[in-house]
């Protein structure tokens, strides 16, 4: 009996359990290039990038997704957005990347892309949409 009504406790906790993934906004989907890398762990650290730099996200309405650095390739997988992040910032979601469990903070305005956060000697690198 004991087991029977473990078994059941675990189905219903299992049935009840809410996906803490958010829909991807599609103003995320498209081609972003690098702009500005700021903060850290010395927060007097700000980069400026030029245009054609070629640090790029691509991020495709299938999740997945494609970083290049100086034109080259340097990782490519599966991506999703978790709601609130680890920093606990109220209006910021998370990104994850493949199977990485803690992620970054993720927020787009129009056509600005910020990744990261300088809250705990964080970086932040801000991306400009290039193409759709």
């Amino acid at each position: 009996m004991k087991k029977y009504l473990a078994f059941v406790i675990i189905i219903v906790g299992l049935l009840s359990c809410k996906k803490s993934g958010v829909k991807v906004s599609p103003d995320l989907f498209g081609k972003w290039e690098l702009r500005r890398f700021y903060g850290g762990r010395f927060s007097n650290l700000d980069s400026v990038y030029k245009p054609g730099n070629g640090n790029v996200y691509r991020f495709n309405a299938d999740s997945t997704y494609k970083r290049y650095d100086n034109n080259g390739l340097v990782a490519q997988g599966k991506f999703h957005i978790r709601r609130g992040n680890v920093y606990q910032l109220q209006s910021a979601n998370t990104i994850l990347f493949d199977n990485d469990n803690y992620g970054e903070p993720v927020a787009v305005n129009g056509t600005k892309l910020t990744i990261g956060t300088t809250v705990a000697d964080g970086p932040a690198y801000e991306y400009l949409k290039i193409s759709n």
